[in-house]
Order: C-alpha cells, then structure tokens, then sequence
C-alpha cells in the first residue's frame, strides 16, 4: 500500500474527489470544501503535499474546489484516467 504519506482524513478526501467512496474505478476529479468548513484545512495540507490543486475558476461562493494530482492519486494507489488529469497552473 502506497497511502502511508496520507492521513486517514487526507486520503478520504482525496477519495471523495476521485469518485471513490462507492468503487475502486476513478470517476471524476473534483471536490468542494467551505471556506470555513473541516475540509478545507485537510484540502490545503493535500495541497502542500502536492497531492491537491485548487481550481478557482470552478469555485461557487463560499466552497472552494479541488482537485487530486497525479502523484495524489498515486498515494492512494491509483492512476488518474486521461481525461482526469489536472496540471498546478505553475506548472504550464
């Protein structure tokens, strides 16, 4: 298992993100966190980890939308589909 660099709450983020809560396939690449709710400091750590990138131009009022890197999903095991892929926009 390659998850030892994850918390329990960090890598169930990231699945939540991955549309893996209910399967073992990726099926999308998003989650949204309140700005002040539990999630967005567990979003911010993936973030800093490099596991996570935030998405500004997909958030909504007060939730703040994320997406999981290749190298996150790769901690939980995982390849990220074509389509799924997300580059950090520093990165271009």
């Amino acid at each position: 298992m390659t998850d030892f660099q994850l918390t329990h709450c960090e890598r169930m983020l990231a699945r939540r993100a991955l549309g893996l809560e209910h399967g073992g396939s990726v099926n999308r690449n998003f989650v949204a966190a309140h700005a002040n709710g539990e999630d967005i400091g567990t979003a911010q750590r993936l973030v800093g980890k490099g596991f996570m990138v935030r998405n500004p131009d997909r958030d909504f009022g007060s939730m703040r939308v994320f997406a999981v890197t290749a190298a996150g999903a790769k901690a939980l095991g995982k390849k990220l589909p074509p389509a799924h892929v997300v580059l950090p926009a520093n990165a271009a």
